[in-house]
């Protein structure tokens, strides 16, 4: 029989109770709030360095994943090592810190070898699950749930060192990499099934990390089909299936379309399914050079509309079964993570200054508001006529970092620090912080000082200064300011007699009040030194005597 923690199940009842007498955009948040547990069961580099150290960051040939970590160490040391990386990395205090920090959720990376279902010709070790057990019993003890991501598969799904083996993403390049992910999505489905406490904290279970985008097409979906009707068969429709939308959202609009809808076949059965956004600034150079102000701007609106491309189906469109959270998001938005940026930190480290902390609360603040926004708070910031979504929520990426080069990137330093507010459970976050996106963009400074400072360096990038005005230039601007007012008050003075008296009154008067007599035509030439006292004999209509 599947618990859920008592206290977590007490707060969700009431709050339904209550939430039934409000409209959506009253209800009191009771959205994913999450961190990452990331660089834990599967190893990045960046996240947690010290594991590394013994190795030339530059050297080529040195260790840079899980796979060539335990390659060039053998799987005897490598799993010594792991074994005390396991069990230090993610620790009870985390769990119990994340949820005095207002977290509901922990989002689980974990490996495609967990099971154990290693080849031969694999490096990797296992014997992570029984840590994986012990923080599940702890997320029980602190009412946090677990969501469970797939985060690696055999060939690679995306290259990258979060999949285990960097290089290219062979994946699709062979059915027997796709069938031994699903009989591998089988096997851990079914050990969370037999733990009283992975199946008591498991509310999700995520299909894939961030597959490619030249991954197959319709192979992917395929999969997705079929590790779904896996996890519905092992654990139930109380767990939630997140799918990743291969950084196009847009692709996913058709897919697993509301019953009312639906053709029959097998989408026609899927519900209580996600797709997963990830969000990152920091590794987009367009990005990485906005000002603060901009920053938020481009959450508020532009990552607001991007989440909302899906999921809808039909005209007019309407949702589909598949609802849309951020799996993965952070506060850096200039510096790109690599070995060269750890060099370049310490050779220069990055102060926190107090700019650069109020924009890290600013930008924080405005991606909690957009990711678990209500369709009412999205049409305020979408194009018009839009339809807009409900947003469920968010996992920032990640909970802990080693190196402070990755401040921006560190949930539980950013609440010590102050730029990352502790949440209220059952209150959102305008309602805590009394703020909202248009305010937090208004406030956001138009400028770069002490704020941006992208890396790499992009060419000819100079950003916007904040120089403070001299006392000449405030001087200026208030003279400059006290005529125009003088200025408005003059035109309206004139034309409040020109309303009583008539306008051709009024005119003749300012004309007389300015020392202008004569005729228009008069006046526009020169004025010219009566000789003996005669009047000037200059003709007007001549354009030689006009232009003297």
């Amino acid at each position: 029989m599947r618990r859920r923690p008592a206290a977590l199940l007490a707060l969700l009842a009431a709050a339904a109770a209550d939430n039934a007498l409000l409209s959506a955009s009253e209800k009191p948040s009771l959205k994913i709030r999450g961190v990452n547990l990331g660089g834990w069961l599967v190893l990045e580099k960046w996240i947690k360095p010290s594991l590394f150290s013994e190795w030339d960051a530059f050297d080529k040939k040195a260790p840079k994943d899980q796979w060539t970590y335990c390659e060039t160490l053998g799987k005897t040391e490598c799993k010594k090592r792991l074994e005390q990386h396991w069990d230090t990395w993610v620790t009870e205090s985390t769990i119990s810190d994340l949820a005095d920090a207002g977290i509901t959720h922990v989002r689980i990376p974990i490996g495609h070898w967990i099971t154990c279902d290693i080849a031969d010709d694999e490096p990797y070790v296992c014997g992570e699950w029984t840590y994986l057990k012990r923080v599940a019993e702890w997320c029980q003890k602190y009412d946090v749930l677990v969501w469970l991501d797939l985060h690696t598969a055999p060939g690679s799904q995306n290259g990258f060192d979060n999949s285990g083996h960097t290089g290219d993403a062979l994946w699709d390049k062979s059915m027997a990499n796709v069938n031994r992910t699903l009989r591998v999505v089988d096997e851990i489905a079914s050990k969370v099934a037999e733990d009283d406490a992975l199946s008591s904290v498991t509310t999700g279970f995520g299909l894939l990390n961030e597959p490619d985008a030249g991954i197959d097409y319709w192979r992917m979906l395929n999969y997705y089909e079929d590790a779904y009707a896996t996890i519905r068969r092992v654990l139930g429709k109380d767990v939630a299936v997140y799918v990743g939308d291969m950084f196009n959202p847009k692709n996913f609009n058709w897919f697993w379309v509301s019953k009312d809808n639906a053709p029959q076949g097998p989408s026609n059965e899927a519900e209580n399914v996600y797709l997963d956004s990830h969000i990152y600034a920091c590794f987009v150079d367009d990005l990485k050079a906005m000002t603060p102000q901009q920053h938020i701007r481009q959450v508020c609106k532009f990552e607001r509309d991007h989440i909302n491309q899906c999921c809808w189906d039909g005209l007019p469109p309407k949702p589909t079964e598949l609802k849309r959270f951020v799996g993965e998001w952070t506060a850096a938005y200039d510096q790109t993570p690599s070995p060269e940026l750890e060099k370049h930190f310490r050779e220069h480290p990055r102060e926190l200054t107090p700019e650069r902390f109020r924009f890290l609360e600013q930008f924080v603040l405005a991606q909690m508001m957009t990711y678990e926004a209500t369709p009412e708070e999205n049409l305020e910031y979408l194009p018009p006529k839009s339809v807009a979504g409900d947003f469920h929520g968010w996992f920032f990426w990640n909970f802990r970092m080693e190196e402070t080069v990755y401040r921006e990137w560190d949930y539980l330093r950013g609440v010590k620090e102050g730029w990352i507010p502790k949440l209220e459970r059952g209150v959102t976050v305008e309602q805590q912080t009394g703020t909202d996106c248009a305010q937090l963009e208004e406030e956001a400074l138009a400028c770069t000082t002490e704020v941006v400072d992208p890396f790499p360096k992009i060419p000819h990038w100079k950003g916007i200064p904040c120089i403070a005005p001299s006392p000449a230039e405030v001087a200026s601007l208030f003279l400059l300011k006290a005529f125009a007012c003088v200025g408005v008050v003059a035109v309206v003075l004139f034309v409040l007699y020109a309303l009583r008296y008539g306008f051709a009154k009024a005119w003749a008067e300012l004309r007389a009040c300015c020392g202008r007599g004569g005729s228009l035509e008069m006046a526009r030439r020169k004025e010219f030194t009566r000789i003996n006292d005669e009047p000037s004999s200059y003709d007007t209509n001549n354009p030689i005597n006009v232009a003297a």
